[in-house]
């Protein structure tokens, strides 16, 4: 065995630490001397990890020491970090692409949540009846590297950039974790730049391929590098792949990263970076706008579920068509085709073995084979139970059919497969002292999860290892919450500083021109650093700090940041008003007139107009009057009075005079305000960029209509607000006419 160690003349970064408070009640876990380990869920930075690797070409064996530097995030398909390997120990040969002091991205096929893994399991379960593979099966992460490094040389030939999709370089298990992954290169990039584009609705006014100085360039130039990748993956076989990078998904565009490295032509640098399908789909159960045509096409073909099974034939013709690319690439060729064969009969799959699992014994062998694989490396079965269900088909269908048990399929089957989990039960029933730390080690365990999302501070994690009554009356009364509600509503002290920090913040804001200018230069700086703003834009942003217009917006921005509340004090008062109205003057019961209330709340909080918006619009023309100053307002001013979109007011004045500046405010504002999307308002995702466009381009588009069509563009506007305003006139009267009838 060679040892490649970090040569001591490298300017490696500082080594991370893991959080201590993480440390201590691992600790803590320790001495509670439980017989099962500790479960932990995913990794800090300064975590080290030691990992026995199989490169993906040539498949040499060897261990990597890797240093997690950064979470990235995680998802239905597993958890992402990025690292840098401190050492590589080598068994049989180098390992291609991977060096001592480089940075990587470790993706482990197991997502972080618990929710996101019980809820991807079981539509994998519904979908081929067995466990989710590429974290289990070995021959499953094998395919899907296999495929990524295939992938990879035909869109080099295709797209005529090597490094169009993300190299790939080994596979690995994580025996803590439980899990399967992989070893890919880091991509530094993002995902799109906001652009300010005038001619909304002539975007996609052009023949041929798209321009390099097209309206928003680099969003037409992204949606048309992920239709030809789409193509692509159809031409070679792996067309269930190509869900991943279709568009209409609406959470695809995350997938592929612009290179910040790249030179400034929109098309160059943009790599698909995830070939890891997250959730099967099913035909039942479409989770977006293009799932519709998929489960169609799909069953014209035959497919009742999809997920990531290829056509081996159609794989096979193109790489005979293009057998110059892929020369070199022979091993990696067959070898996922001998894993693939593999992968698939480890799997029960009712919708495409059929009748085969009946009568087919070689195929029953390995099925048995691939679940039992799985079942030893999910730990729900030990090493020496795992051989006796090889030997014994009996036994292993007795199990399997316990495993098909809904909620209890899964302990049933490690009471019967591991022992150790069957004594740390045994003892839990015998013995109440363990039974007690079991319960301290299953609350240690929780609490490192909490102290991570940011549910409790380290003090309080520490505290409640002590506290069993108040952990679990905090875990079924804020456990559901999100992380700031829970430690807000928990944590008084934490609730304290939260408001004190947004009365300070405010005031400072509005009162403050020195703090202001720091607030915008910082986020400048992050916004360079998302890559949402070029080094020159922000340098230019960054010298203009003190032009007139720019303290202009600051002190606008200060003023609508009070406005803020204001909408929802008035909702509040006005729901208590109509509430406490009908229960005096109409004689309603509580439910009726807390109902009624809680409806004037709401519309008032769906209004176009708000009072907070007509409080932003009346000072904005208070501005106007006071300065004299048409000018500089006169976009501004109207927008101002708009429920929501009002916070837009500014950033589309300022487009005329720092183009930069306004599209990344309203980025930035797009950015937070669709995250409140469930699954679809995923960072990057395509309603982030749907929200800017409608908020930001679309009236900057409107307005341009208006100066070179005026007619038209009068009329079209006239026709479509009164086909809105028509149909809502006519349910409100009925609406109206039903609510005096229940009345009366």
């Amino acid at each position: 065995m060679t040892e490649i160690l970090t040569p001591a003349e490298a300017t490696a970064p500082q080594a991370l630490s893991p959080p201590a408070v993480r440390v201590e009640l691992e600790r803590q876990y320790a001495r509670c001397e439980l017989i099962r380990p500790f479960r932990r869920r995913c990794y800090d930075p300064g975590d080290v990890l030691e990992l026995p690797v199989t490169g993906v070409m040539p498949a040499h064996k060897g261990t990597v020491t890797a240093e997690i530097e950064r979470f990235v995030g995680g998802g239905f398909a597993g958890q992402v970090y990025r690292v840098r390997l401190r050492r590589i120990e080598l068994d049989d040969g180098p390992l291609a692409g991977l060096h001592v002091g480089q940075t990587y991205a470790i993706k482990i096929l197991k997502p972080p949540s618990g929710f996101a893994c019980f809820f991807r399991d079981t539509l994998y379960f519904l979908a081929y009846q067995g466990v989710f593979g590429a974290q289990a099966n070995p021959a499953a992460v094998r395919v899907g590297v296999l495929w990524q490094k295939l992938i990879r040389r035909a869109a080099a030939s295709r797209l005529g950039a090597d490094n169009a999709v993300c190299d790939t370089y080994a596979t690995f298990y994580d025996a803590e974790l439980r899990s399967f992954g992989e070893i890919n290169e880091w991509v530094t990039g993002r995902i799109w730049k906001f652009e300010v584009d005038e001619r909304l609705f002539e975007r996609w006014k052009f023949d041929g391929p798209a321009p390099a100085d097209a309206s928003a360039a680099e969003y037409i130039h992204k949606r048309a590098f992920m239709r030809e990748l789409v193509q692509l993956l159809h031409e070679m076989g792996a067309g269930e792949l190509a869900r991943q990078y279709e568009w209409w998904t609406c959470k695809s565009q995350p997938n592929a990263l612009k290179r910040t490295d790249a030179d400034h032509h929109p098309r160059a640098g943009l790599t698909a970076i995830d070939f890891r399908a997250g959730l099967a789909l099913l035909p039942f159960l479409p989770m977006s706008p293009a799932d519709f045509w998929l489960i169609a096409r799909g069953l014209i073909q035959g497919r009742l579920v999809q997920f990531d099974h290829s056509d081996l034939p159609r794989f096979r013709r193109y790489i005979a068509d293009h057998r110059d690319d892929f020369e070199d690439l022979q091993p990696a060729i067959t070898e996922l085709e001998e894993q693939e064969a593999r992968f698939r009969r480890a799997l029960p799959d009712i919708t495409h073995h059929h009748i085969r699992l009946l009568t087919d014994r070689s195929l029953q062998d390995s099925v048995r084979c691939g679940t039992i694989t799985a079942w030893r490396n999910l730990g729900r079965v030990d090493q020496a139970h795992a051989a006796r269900l090889e030997r014994s088909h009996g036994l292993f269908m007795l199990v399997y059919a316990l495993s098909l048990i809904p909620s209890l399929g899964r302990l049933l089957v490690k009471l019967c497969g591991h022992a150790q989990h069957r004594a740390h039960l045994g003892r839990c029933l015998s013995s109440p002292g363990y039974f007690w730390r079991a319960l301290r080690g299953a609350r240690i365990e929780a609490l490192v999860a909490w102290q991570r999302n940011g549910r409790v501070s380290d003090e309080r994690a520490r505290r409640l290892v002590q506290q069993p009554v108040r952990f679990w009356l905090q875990r079924i009364g804020c456990g559901w919450m999100p992380a700031k509600w829970h430690r807000f509503f928990t944590e008084p002290s934490y609730a304290w500083q939260r408001l004190k920090a947004t009365v300070s913040f405010t005031f400072d804001f509005l009162r403050n021109p020195p703090f202001r200018e720091n607030w915008l230069l910082e986020q400048v700086s992050l916004g360079r650093e998302e890559g949402m703003l070029t080094p020159a834009e922000a340098a230019h942003i960054s010298d203009q700090i003190k032009d007139p217009f720019i303290q202009k917006y600051l002190k606008c921005l200060a003023a609508h940041l009070c406005t803020v509340p204001v909408t929802q004090v008035v909702m509040v008062i006005a729901g208590a008003a109509v509430a406490g109205y009908c229960v005096a003057y109409k004689g309603l019961g509580w439910p009726e007139s807390i109902a009624l209330g809680t409806a004037a709340a709401a519309a008032i909080q769906l209004m176009p107009i708000s009072p907070g918006s007509i409080t932003r619009g009346v000072f904005v023309l208070y501005l106007m009057i006071r300065e004299r100053d048409i000018r500089n307002y006169y976009i501004a001013a109207p927008i101002s009075f708009l429920h929501v979109i009002g916070y837009l007011a500014f950033p589309l004045q300022m487009v005329a005079h720092d183009a930069a500046l306004a599209r990344f405010m309203a980025g930035r504002w797009a950015k937070s305000a669709v995250h409140v999307i469930p699954v679809f308002g995923e960072s990057g995702a395509l309603a982030e960029h749907a929200i800017f466009d409608l908020f930001f381009n679309f009236p900057l588009s409107l307005k341009r209509s208006f100066k070179t069509r005026p007619i038209q563009t009068t009329l079209t506007v006239a026709a479509i607000l009164a086909a809105i305003a028509y149909p809502l006139a006519v349910l409100g009267t009925l609406a109206q006419a039903a609510y005096y009838y229940w009345l009366a």
